[in-house]
């Protein structure tokens, strides 16, 4: 495989909902690229992916990652905020997204700068419009 438009990319879903990771994952099916989707369903457990503790020591180093903004446990801007102090990690993609945006969220949001901020869809089309956006993030060099 020579042409890097065909390597596979390694993505990271940070969600307690498995609707919405149902959705999600029906939606990449589009990805114009082999593509590898780990899901975790709490903060804590996306520390320790990043880090590749156990269970997650074989885990790949994520291209982009999909987080929620209230997951169980310990919530996306926490982990982002780990994110952002990692030098090997900082610049990987952060897509982040919630059911509501309050104004916490949004204080939180100027200040750490994910790469995006989205509310979560109503409908599959919503779905598919963040496949897209993906799509387009993982393209850029």
């Amino acid at each position: 495989m020579n042409d890097p438009s065909q390597r596979q990319r390694a993505l990271l879903l940070v969600d307690d909902n498995p609707g919405d990771a149902r959705l999600l994952a029906e939606s990449l099916r589009t990805l114009p690229f082999p593509y590898y989707l780990s899901i975790v369903t709490d903060g804590d457990s996306a520390l320790a992916f990043l880090q590749h503790q156990a269970p997650y020591t074989q885990a790949p180093t994520p291209d982009l990652i999909l987080l929620d903004i209230h997951p169980l446990k310990r919530s996306g801007w926490e982990v982002l905020e780990w994110l952002r102090r990692q030098p090997a990690l900082a610049s990987i993609p952060v897509v982040m997204w919630g059911g509501t945006l309050g104004p916490v969220d949004e204080h939180e949001r100027e200040r750490l700068q994910p790469t995006q901020c989205l509310m979560k869809p109503e409908s599959f089309e919503g779905y598919r419009h963040i496949a897209d956006l993906i799509a387009k993030l993982l393209a850029q060099p």
